[in-house]
């Protein structure tokens, strides 16, 4: 039964209800009465998302509910912080964010929030808890970045326990973020990358390489790129799919993720000698390690630098390639809406902060050019 079209279970009010989520899973909600005569809500939450689970949890509902009445209620309150935080990387998180972000999640969490807070009882968090375990993060030596993480993750886990009705605040919200400014990113230039790719002609990975320096495609969305995808009489490449950290088959990062790009002569004709000396195998896929399995990402990382050092330029990192491409595109005068569509960008703001970064010569360029149109 999908999960739109789940009825309540209708009871009588007062008597609470016993419905489906939206992420999938059987909840029931009551309310009970406590020893200052207000009422508090309580409720009961399944585990399973396909909702497998429905007899287990109207259960354990009913069973609540029957100890409710006779003025025992089973209290929810003493769930500590780490409780939550556990349940919700385990159970919540990884269906509303992607692997690479639920990894993020996981690392902040359980270096940082559980050891500061994870103490604290979920519904006795107050900002003052969040402030002083920026505070400790700050005295051990944190970045600005890392503890913005940690707020943001924390605000994150409550906003979903807000919305269970765990909490009633949403307390990391309060708390400010500490200001962090992301640092340059460095790009090659055009003769760099010529350079590049120059030194990288006969290495067995150049036609990854290539697709990365001309098109500026994410690293995942290279590792997940298919034979079917490379169309060689239309000239076209489509992006469809990305490969993860762990080398597992995903969606790509966003819709805008998914486009047709147009295939440089030079491209196809490296595609082409390429495919004829590559080993094809079941997942269709166009690159693949030593032992036929999908490219480990790092082994990509290390490969990349180990022949930026060969060739003498200065390190940048797989995404700054991609910055790179965009540079190249905002510097031969490409409309951003052009280079928003090659590079896959959901925001049109994503682009046009790249676009600010063309070098000084080409804005002495733009000038010369402007002056000279009217004087």
């Amino acid at each position: 039964m999908a999960v739109g079209s789940v009825k309540k279970d209708r009871r009588s009010k007062g008597e609470g209800s016993f419905t489906r989520h939206k992420d999938g899973r059987w909840m029931g909600r009551y309310w009970v009465t406590l020893d200052d005569s207000t009422k508090k809500r309580q409720y009961v939450m399944g585990k399973d998302p396909e909702g497998k689970d429905h007899d287990e949890v109207l259960e354990k509902f009913r069973a609540e509910q029957a100890l409710a009445d006779r003025g025992t209620p089973a209290l929810h309150d003493k769930k500590t912080t780490q409780n939550y935080l556990e349940y919700w990387l385990k159970y919540i998180d990884p269906y509303q964010v992607r692997s690479t972000t639920l990894q993020l999640h996981t690392f902040i969490t359980r270096k940082y929030l559980i050891p500061l807070l994870g103490e604290i009882t979920l519904t006795q968090l107050r900002p003052e808890h969040v402030r002083t375990m920026l505070n400790r993060m700050e005295s051990n030596g944190c970045g600005a970045r890392t503890m913005q993480h940690a707020r943001n993750i924390l605000s994150a886990a409550l906003r979903d326990a807000l919305e269970y009705e765990y909490v009633t605040k949403n307390v990391a919200r309060v708390v400010k973020p500490p200001k962090y400014t992301a640092a340059k990113r460095k790009t090659w230039s055009r003769e760099q990358v010529a350079h590049f790719l120059d030194i990288a002609k006969h290495h067995e990975r150049f036609p990854l390489f290539l697709l990365l320096l001309c098109y500026g495609l994410r690293r995942g969305e290279l590792l997940g790129l298919r034979w079917q995808d490379i169309d060689f009489e239309k000239n076209e490449i489509r992006i469809r799919q990305a490969l993860n950290n762990k080398a597992c088959v995903g969606p790509l990062k966003n819709k805008a993720s998914e486009r047709d790009l147009p295939m440089h002569s030079i491209v196809k004709d490296a595609l082409l000698y390429y495919s004829e000396t590559a080993d094809r195998y079941d997942d269709d896929l166009v690159f693949h390690s030593h032992t036929g399995n999908p490219t480990w990402p790092n082994a990509i990382r290390l490969s990349f630098q180990r022949l930026a050092r060969q060739a003498g330029l200065p390190p940048i990192t797989i995404h700054e390639a991609r910055h790179t491409v965009a540079t190249m595109l905002a510097e031969a005068w490409s409309s951003p809406k052009e280079a928003q569509a090659i590079l896959g960008h959901s925001s049109i703001t994503t682009t046009l902060q790249i676009y600010t970064h063309t070098n000084h010569e080409k804005k002495e360029q733009a000038l010369v050019a402007l002056v000279n149109g009217f004087m």
